[in-house]
């Protein structure tokens, strides 16, 4: 099998493998598609690779090829890519993203950035076949902007009570697209939406995305203005900007990894103080095989017609993967102007 090795920071060497060998309570997946996130950008570049050689890629789905356990050749199934440790606080409580001492899929070990990948079969749900194999692969992102939606909700108190509420979402990108596509979903109004990217809002826009450009938030109008806000930019000056613009009892999710030190004005936080504001953090989903979560949550908005894939501008092979990778990296580092969204590995 080929898969696709980050051998040291910026430079990868696509490969020739023997299969992966199957374990106790596992299957062998071969893999179908694989969502390229933003974090393997830092990952590839940015010397964020926790060790070399890594084959990255945890956004993914596939069919199983092999199992030891319940599932069947041929099912269409998605990966969870958290593995949880089952023995800390949050294990015990089946919070498992907030696992204190986990493992994961394309960071922690080897992911998805080849033809087959053994999976733990914890880890695995099984998809209904009407499903797209684009949607299955971008489940693992959906699941996290469901994870927003829900903080969101039990800030406010109900969904009664979100769907009266105005917010905003600062940072217009694939991640965002699919939150506001959410909200919209049950019937909350539409949030503004602010990015820098021309691209991005003019294509956040074509999808009825209500998308502006970020210079928008530093008229005055929009200070106090909104009942909550989601930061998703990453930008560290965009964190005071949310207190600044959240109304007194408002909602703030911090969600983005940020791409440097924040530093927070003595009146923001006097703000934070009289205003009163709420602040949650939140960086994955809630994921169990079997009951509710925000995964099974997640695959019900697919079904019901929900597509994520919308927003993928780009599908590329494994050969491809690293001049991809490499054109994100020159467009964040401003080397070169890349017009994209979201790309996606097809097998």
């Amino acid at each position: 099998m080929k898969k696709l090795n980050l051998v040291e920071n910026g430079k990868f060497r696509l490969e020739n493998e023997k299969m992966p060998k199957l374990k106790k309570d596992s299957s062998i997946i071969k893999l179908s598609h694989v969502g390229v996130c933003s974090s393997d950008i830092k990952r590839s570049f940015g010397n964020g690779a926790y060790f070399y050689p890594l084959v990255m890629g945890h956004e993914a789905m596939g069919f199983v090829h092999q199992s030891n356990g319940n599932f069947k050749q041929g099912d269409k199934v998605v990966i969870f890519p958290l593995k949880p440790c089952f023995k800390c606080a949050s294990c015990k409580e089946k919070n498992f993203q907030t696992c204190s001492s986990y493992s994961y899929y394309g960071s922690r070990e080897d992911g998805a950035y080849q033809q087959f990948l053994t999976v733990n079969n914890w880890n695995l749900l099984k998809l209904p076949k009407s499903v797209s194999n684009a949607d299955a692969a971008l489940v693992e992102p959906t699941a996290v902007m469901v994870h927003v939606k829900n903080i969101l909700v039990d800030l406010a108190g109900s969904i009664r009570s979100l769907k009266n509420l105005h917010g905003a979402i600062i940072g217009g990108g694939f991640l965002t697209m699919i939150l506001s596509k959410i909200l919209t979903e049950i019937g909350m109004p539409q949030p503004d939406v602010f990015d820098r990217n021309k691209f991005k809002i003019n294509f956040a826009k074509s999808k009825n995305i209500n998308s502006m450009h970020s210079n928008e938030l530093l008229k005055d109008k929009k200070l106090n203005s909104y009942d909550w806000v989601v930061e998703a930019s990453g930008d560290p000056n965009a964190f005071q900007t949310s207190i600044e613009i959240v109304k007194s009892g408002g909602k703030l999710v911090w969600m983005s990894n940020v791409q440097g030190d924040v530093k927070i004005s003595a009146s923001a936080i006097s703000s934070i103080l009289r205003k009163e504001i709420s602040i949650s953090g939140s960086w994955n989903s809630s994921y169990q095989p079997s009951g509710l979560s925000d995964w099974k949550e997640t695959v019900n908005l697919i079904k019901k017609g929900l597509s994520p894939s919308q927003f993928v501008t780009h599908f590329v092979s494994l050969e491809e993967l690293p001049d991809i990778l490499q054109k994100f990296q020159n467009h964040k580092s401003r080397k070169e102007n890349f017009k994209a969204i979201k790309a996606m590995l097809e097998h």
